[in-house]
């Protein structure tokens, strides 16, 4: 009996042991899952459990153990209590069973599982292209018009049906049904999401009422009433509009598809996805293959539903693809002006092409200079239309090309039938000093091409020639020493140096040299040759000479012309720079030019050279891959600014070969190199600056790069941390903030900035001298890209691609707002976010019963001698 007692005594100390050490644990996460569930908007589940056997053998175990150990405990206490009266012995035997059942009720082990839930809701992303494709009609103009231009005519955008969509056909209400709708843009690049949508949580938008949860006292109160803009159906004033018409607007210059889509796909990826609608006419011109979108939308389970906008048929337009005239020309000579129609859908028709002009500082209309009938090609294929024009009145002057088909058919796009081109008509010819070591090929060829041409006056110094000037040269005047006094060198606008020996100039001519380049804007062209070069690299009595080449020349000359160890001809390897240069190329069209020096077999040797200076252009490289160092392949041609004029440099006399394809071509590059670095002089129109634009010509979107060199009034260079520049877009708006351009660190007196170009037309740029009530003005062409007009109709087949190889499905935009909610599932989703489980058993009361039982039990059995 005293073991009995004892054990029973052993097990509600260890019970009562177990309940203090939980005690304190408990009462933590008590209070503290009180706080979550009081300040979460999600909700709460609770329910009991029990520790209960899981199978028959453990049901059999634990259930004849406690039956073995009540049924022990109870006999003992019949046993003890058999001469008692019937009150007392009940009284013992009810002591008893409630300690047993406190007991079994620990060994269950109750515990209450608190589950917390929120909802995930279902999500749809929506990607609009607004490239600048989506600015054609909707549908294919067909057919002939008495009124092409009126707007009926051609009916509405790409773009305004997307917005029509959008805005006005219930589409994204619909969606907003069921998901959370965000809102993408692509062209070059993903944009967004746009902040113009506020969804609904979908467990509560069906039934049409905002969201309710469940708040810390146990109400009801209405939720995401932040992130809506709603609160018991009525509109918060402080959501943004939606704002349909920017997000849509086509400013892009570029359509990147596929890459936007593996963004967006990276970006929105989730269980919770119901699918990727993207809007469009199905282009990709530029960027990877949307085939990558395809593989990764698999791979991550995305459906790709596409909607197409545009019509399939092939569209009708006829475009001045482009427009070349020479940038300066000398008043009296004859120069072309080269328009190139291309057309769509027009093949075998004509077309008439009228050339106008102006001068650009009169107003009013310009007046008809010719005008022509085309036959247009095949589609895609531009036909060349030359205008010859001779022009004596000195000035700017404003050209204008306008083409359009003899049937008045009806276009889609009627803004890429005119172009503009500026041409500066100089009354004097241009002055050139040509100086050489020797008499080799190049030299002898340009002298004779130069003193033959019209507008250049040419004059000579041959080093090695008799002092007296008894050997003929070809030119207007044969000089015997390098000009000493800058009255004599300053009425050149050009030097060209052939190889010559620098040591025959002294210090005072070699700045003399310098300072017509740098503040008279001279244009100096340097050729390099084998002779006299290396003594500029090494001679240190040539310092000052050496901070004109854009290159950095080498001291070590290795065999350099020696046709034994060079016994090929190597190409020019141009680069973009050199590739995009228009004095680089030989003939009207850049692509033919491009055939005639990939058709050149190239030179045999260029001098070496240490990489190009800083603030240097690099237009190309030898491409002997023997001659290649560290600094990479010798620089054959470049090209920088040296104040206010320019220099460029030719690392080989052998230009000559050129000739071996036509003579005609030669010229060109030589004529075009010498008026490329002269213009700066030609353009001068102000003593104390110079406005220097890379070139012209530029695409919508890009960049332009402006350089001033400015002098204060004393004629030394400007000294000033920047200054500002006003930039005007073809209607006439100052750009705001105003271009500010930066001193350039590495050329005293020069200042650098840049500005992106946004729409089509003629801009200007005005920069006011400092100190002088004068101003630089300079005008750039900003014409459209071809990218997307080259192939405007809708890509139907790719946007079918897209969604059969994801899952998705291809919809018309008429048929969008009906069909494409019923193939998005609602995807919203209840998960656990939570868990904790509290014992009940181990409460303070529980603990004081089963002391108090055993305690009266103890006591009772005392009384009674029991005990």
């Amino acid at each position: 009996m005293r073991i009995v007692s004892f054990i029973f005594a052993f097990l509600c100390f260890f019970a009562t042991l177990r309940c203090r050490l939980k005690l304190v644990v408990n009462l933590v996460e008590s209070i503290l899952t009180s706080l979550i569930l009081a300040q979460s908007g999600t909700s709460a589940f609770r329910a009991v459990e029990y520790d209960l056997p899981e199978t028959p053998l453990q049901w059999l175990i634990y259930a004849g153990g406690f039956a073995l150990l009540a049924l022990i405990g109870l006999r003992v206490q019949f046993k003890d209590t058999a001469e008692l009266r019937p009150f007392w012995r009940a009284w013992l035997m009810l002591l008893r069973v409630a300690v047993l059942v406190g007991i079994a009720t620990i060994a269950l082990n109750p515990q209450e599982r608190t589950q917390k839930m929120a909802f995930r809701p279902s999500q749809v992303a929506v990607l609009v292209d607004r490239s600048l494709s989506m600015q054609f009609p909707e549908s294919t103009p067909v057919g002939v018009s008495s009124d092409p231009d009126s707007p009926a005519a051609k009916g509405r955008t790409r773009a305004e049906a997307v917005q029509s969509l959008l805005a006005d056909s219930g589409f994204v209400d619909e969606l907003r049904k069921s998901h959370n709708v965000s809102i993408y843009s692509f062209d070059a690049a993903l944009n967004g999401p746009h902040q113009v949508l506020r969804s609904l949580d979908p467990r509560a938008q069906t039934a049409g009422s905002p969201i309710a949860k469940p708040s810390a006292s146990g109400s009801d109160e209405t939720a995401n009433s932040e992130s809506t803009g709603e609160i018991s159906g009525q509109t918060n004033s402080a959501a943004p509009s939606e704002d349909w018409a920017t997000i849509v607007d086509p400013t892009g210059l570029e359509t990147r598809l596929g890459e936007s889509l593996l963004d967006l796909i990276r970006q929105v990826s989730d269980p919770s996805l119901s699918g990727i609608v993207v809007i469009g006419d199905g282009a990709w011109n530029a960027g990877v293959d949307p085939q990558s979108a395809i593989e990764l939308a698999r791979s991550s389970k995305t459906k790709l539903i596409t909607v197409g906008v545009g019509s399939t048929d092939q569209p009708v337009n006829v475009q001045i693809a482009n427009l070349q005239a020479p940038s300066d020309v000398q008043a009296g000579d004859a120069f072309e002006i080269a328009a190139f129609i291309q057309a769509q859908g027009l093949s075998g028709r004509t077309a008439l092409v009228e050339l106008l002009g102006k001068p650009e500082d009169v107003d009013g209309q310009a007046s008809p200079l010719g005008s022509t009938e085309v036959i247009l090609g095949e589609d895609g294929v531009p036909v060349r239309v030359p205008f010859e024009q001779l022009q004596n009145q000195a000035g700017s002057w404003e050209y204008f090309v306008r083409v359009k088909p003899q049937d008045r058919v009806l276009e889609l796009s009627e803004g890429d039938n005119e172009r503009r081109k500026s041409v500066n008509i100089v009354d004097r010819k241009t002055r050139v000093l040509i100086l050489a070591g020797g008499p080799m090929r190049d030299y002898r060829f340009v002298r004779n091409m130069l003193y033959r041409h019209a507008a250049i006056q040419t004059d000579v110094w041959l080093q090695s020639a008799d002092s007296t000037g008894a050997v003929s040269q070809e030119s207007n005047k044969l000089l015997s020493a390098f000009p000493k006094t800058k009255e004599e060198l300053f009425e050149y606008d050009v030097v060209v140096a052939f190889d010559p020996d620098w040591s025959k100039l002294n210090t005072d001519q070699i700045n003399l040299l310098r300072e017509w380049v740098f503040a008279q804007a001279g244009g100096l062209l340097l050729v390099a040759g084998d002779v006299y070069t290396p003594d500029v690299a090494t001679e240190p009595s040539l310092d000052g000479l050496r901070e004109l080449y854009p290159v950095v020349l080498s001291s070590y000359v290795p065999d350099f012309g020696n046709e034994r160890a060079a016994t090929q001809a190597w190409p020019l390897e141009f680069t973009r720079e050199g590739r995009e240069a228009g004095f680089l190329h030989v003939t009207d069209d850049p692509v033919t030019s491009a055939d005639v020096w990939n058709e050149f077999s190239g030179v045999y040797s260029s001098y070496p050279t240490s990489g190009a200076k800083a603030g240097a252009t690099v237009y190309a490289r030898f491409s002997d891959p023997r001659t290649q160092t560290g600094f990479g392949l010798p620089v054959l041609l470049a090209s920088q600014y040296y104040g206010a004029g320019r220099v460029l440099y030719l690392g080989s006399p052998e230009i000559w070969r050129l000739r071996t394809i036509d003579e005609v071509y030669y010229d060109r590059f030589w004529t075009k190199a010498i008026r490329e670095v002269g213009q700066a002089r030609l353009k001068r129109g102000n003593n104390r600056g110079t406005l220097l634009l890379e070139r012209t010509q530029y695409v919508r979107g890009q960049t332009v790069r402006v350089r001033a060199q400015l002098l204060n009034p004393q004629f030394e260079p400007l000294v000033a941390p920047s200054i500002t520049a006003e930039v005007y877009d073809p209607d006439g708006r100052p750009m705001l903030p105003p271009l500010t351009l930066q001193r350039d660190e590495n050329r005293e007196g020069q200042f650098v900035g840049s500005f992106r170009v946004g729409a089509s037309g003629v801009w200007r740029i005005e920069l006011p001298i400092p100190q002088s009530t004068d101003a630089l003005t300079e005008k750039l062409d900003v014409v459209l890209p071809s990218l997307e007009t080259d192939n405007a109709r809708q890509n139907a087949q790719l946007l079918r691609l897209i969604a059969s190889e994801t899952g998705g499905e291809y919809f018309a935009i008429n048929e969008a707002a009906v069909e494409v909610p019923k193939r998005l599932p609602n995807r919203g989703e209840e998960f656990q976010i939570d868990q904790q489980l509290r014992t009940l058993w181990d409460r303070q009361w529980l603990l004081y019963l089963l002391a108090g039982l055993l305690s009266v039990e103890w006591l009772t059995r005392k009384l009674l001698k029991l005990a």
